[in-house]
């Protein structure tokens, strides 16, 4: 009987089933393999370094894609492969981990640690919600809109560290009403007890930050202070072509702003649809997105109270507050690049620098408070020596800092640097030459559609000093207005919306919030449309009423 009964559960399994299986639990393991040689027929391309630098992009590149490890250890990859290669030398793999987003991104976390530990981002997110209410739909729009006027004058990755610590606040103020959760349960196995066994974000948490770090991107591209793409474009434009009209920045922010409004409108549609259900009723988010009168009237009540119970602003919350305005005056005036453009070569070498890693070092040297005065007070013959607390210290950083975003951040900088480095841009003019009878709005679609796949693998600086020689050439090759296309080129380089190492304020939120690397590829498919067609809108269009002569061929 027993025979018969085992004999009876045995489940006979197909040879194709057990292959599906085995390729479904080692999916990870067999693209790590496999890749590297399906990208081998690069190498046979050519026999110098520019093909290498090519081959480590592309296999990095599938790495990210497929997701195949945590972005932090796919970062270390490209410097593996480099080492084992031995193709660019010493000097390239040491010199350029450590350059401006990196020392910027460092900067920006210290900062935000800062402004947690003060509690200051407490105090603002509780008078925003008592000032515009629990509404997400009303609530993401002052947070997006915030983040994008912000980015105007800021870098992306400095906007993100001002916003991160006010946006965890006030979801943790909505999680302690009821309003949301910020971390979502996960059920074990088949019982119906639910416990947080990782802590994995919401939907709501991931439409916020999510939203926030790319409204710091699209605004930025407004102005020549908030894109340091902008900035290399300009001063790319005077140097290689000094006969060439000026660029001005009252009329480069009236030929971008209308397009960056119309994309953060497209945003804030995109993701509320795709997070909150919007004109999708029987989407469960829907239904959370919105409270009752009676409700909207305890929560007020409670978020007073709450309020009221901080206090008086604090000395600390004043240094603080005062520390990162001055940061941002410092990034929104002071000239962050340097640009040396080689003439013959049209090669860009830019040197940039990081005002927030000055605010970052004033942290650890200024007190909360002014308590240390007490130690020059003589109490009779005794005395009173008390500790100075100081606004940041070593253990806090040490605890609370994300490594993984400065990985992510100098590595794939390194594979940018190393084809710039062995000249693979000629190598894509030559790519891109292949289109050169396609009408000029056709070849501008071809080269926003290749710079937005770029954009995608590393900071917008590194990647525009990559590719903007390239489109220069080519426009000259093809005998097109060089800004007709290097416009299109330069607006899309800073706006990606897909992958972690594409900007270190996506890999700051990424690693603050928890967001998982496949959210954030599905919700850019949105912004990514909307930022292509809207480019290409401004280039081949709008272009014109601001520039009318941008489409003819200068002498």
């Amino acid at each position: 009987m027993d025979t018969n009964l085992s004999e009876g559960n045995l489940v006979i399994i197909t040879r194709k089933e057990r292959i599906q299986r085995f390729i479904k639990v080692y999916r990870k393991l067999i693209t790590f393999i496999i890749t590297p040689f399906i990208w081998i027929p690069i190498l046979c391309l050519g026999d110098d370094n520019a093909y290498i630098s090519f081959y480590v992009f592309l296999v990095n590149g599938t790495y990210l894609v497929a997701n195949i490890f945590h972005p932090g250890v796919t970062s270390l990859i490209p410097i593996t492969i480099f080492t084992i290669l031995d193709a660019l030398g010493r000097p390239v793999i040491y010199t350029i981990n450590i350059n401006n987003s990196v020392l910027d991104c460092l900067g920006v976390m210290m900062i935000v640690i800062a402004i947690e530990y003060s509690n200051i981002h407490k105090r603002i997110a509780l008078k925003l919600l008592l000032t515009f209410g629990c509404s997400h739909f009303r609530l993401s729009f002052l947070m997006f809109a915030i983040s994008m006027m912000l980015s105007m004058w800021c870098t992306n990755t400095m906007t993100c560290g001002i916003m991160m610590p006010i946006m965890k606040a006030v979801l943790g103020e909505l999680e302690r009403m009821g309003v949301l959760e910020i971390f979502e349960p996960h059920k074990l196995g088949d019982s119906s007890r639910y416990d947080v066994v990782e802590a994995k974000p919401s939907d709501f948490t991931i439409f916020y930050f999510l939203g926030i770090a790319y409204s710091s991107s699209i605004g930025g591209v407004s102005t020549f202070i908030g894109s340091e793409s902008n900035k290399l474009f300009k001063n790319y434009c005077s140097t290689v072509f000094p006969k060439s009209p000026n660029l001005e920045a009252p009329h480069f922010t009236l030929l971008t702003l209308p397009g960056v409004l119309l994309m953060e409108i497209c945003l804030y549609l995109w993701l509320n649809f795709y997070f909150l259900g919007m004109m999708r009723v029987q989407n469960y988010s829907s239904l959370q997105a919105s409270l009752t009168s009676e409700e909207q009237q305890y929560v007020g009540t409670l978020l007073e109270a709450q309020y009221t119970r901080l206090g008086r602003i604090s000395l600390h919350e004043m240094i603080v507050g005062s520390f990162v305005i001055l940061t941002a005056i410092l990034q929104a005036s002071i000239n962050l690049t340097d640009l040396v453009v080689d003439r013959e070569t049209l090669k860009i070498n830019s040197y940039m620098h990081s005002p927030s890693i000055i605010c970052a070092a004033l942290f650890f040297i200024t007190p909360v408070n002014l308590d240390f005065i007490k130690n020059f007070r003589h109490n009779g013959n005794i005395i009173r020596v008390n500790a100075i607390k100081n606004c940041l210290s070593w253990p806090l950083i040490r605890k609370n800092i994300h490594w993984s975003a400065l990985f992510i951040t100098a590595s794939n900088n390194v594979i940018f640097e190393a084809m710039t480095y062995t000249k693979m841009n000629d190598k894509f003019v030559k790519f891109l030459w292949m289109c050169h009878d396609l009408p000029a709005p056709a070849l501008a679609f071809i080269v926003i559609l290749f710079c937005k796949i770029m954009t995608e693998f590393a900071n917008n600086a590194d990647v525009a000093t990559c590719l903007l020689p390239c489109i220069a050439n080519l426009s000259i090759l093809t005998k097109i207005n060089p800004r007709y296309l290097m416009i299109g080129a330069t607006l899309t380089i800073s706006l990606p919306f897909h992958l972690l190492p594409a900007s270190p304020a996506y890999a700051m939120v990424a690693a603050y919030a928890g967001i998982p690397p496949s959210k954030m590829m599905i919700a850019g498919i949105g912004p990514s449309v909307a930022a292509i067609l809207i480019n290409l809108f401004t280039t081949t269009v709008w272009s014109k009423v601001i520039w009318p002569d941008v489409d003819t061929y200068p002498d």
